[in-house]
């Protein structure tokens, strides 16, 4: 009897190790896409802002928030919109986007689907807030799904 409780205990233990195990390479590769694609959010939205409005800042993106799920690829940018010399909008940010996209040979996860999407844009005491998502991973591609049928819903 006691030889099956130590056999029990013992399974018990390779199981939380391995779960254990499991759920750090996990977390580690999602962390590891993560930064990798918010370097190269960051290079498009600033090569794309360089072209459109002619200046030299680098801006640098916040993670957009983890309550719409791991593995999301949004990413925030703000600046103070007096920093522009011209005026810039949504429309254009995703056209330049979507060049940066077809020069470096980005793809998308989905063919079909832009690389970039810009899914918010608000300006807030004289700072514009833009949110852009790259379409690398099914997560944000339904991430992007969901803000639509949100807009969509509020429109009706």
């Amino acid at each position: 009897m006691r030889l099956f409780w130590v056999c029990l205990v013992a399974v018990i233990i390779v199981i939380g190790l391995y779960v254990a195990i499991h759920r750090i390479l996990i977390n580690r590769a999602t962390i590891m896409l993560r930064n990798r694609a918010q370097q190269t959010t960051d290079d498009a939205v600033n090569a794309s802002l360089q072209k459109l409005l002619s200046w030299d800042q680098t801006l640098n993106s916040q993670l957009v928030a983890d309550v719409w799920g791991k593995g999301v690829l949004a990413f925030e940018y703000h600046f103070d919109r007096k920093q522009a010399s011209t005026q810039l909008d949504r429309d254009q940010l995703m056209a330049a986007l979507g060049d940066y996209a077809n020069r470096h040979d980005l793809k998308p996860a989905q063919p079909g689907k832009p690389v970039f999407v810009v899914t918010d844009w608000w300006e807030y005491e004289g700072i514009l807030h833009i949110d852009v998502a790259y379409l690398l991973n099914e997560s944000t591609m339904e991430y992007v799904s969901d803000l639509n049928r949100l807009d969509h819903h509020d429109k009706h």
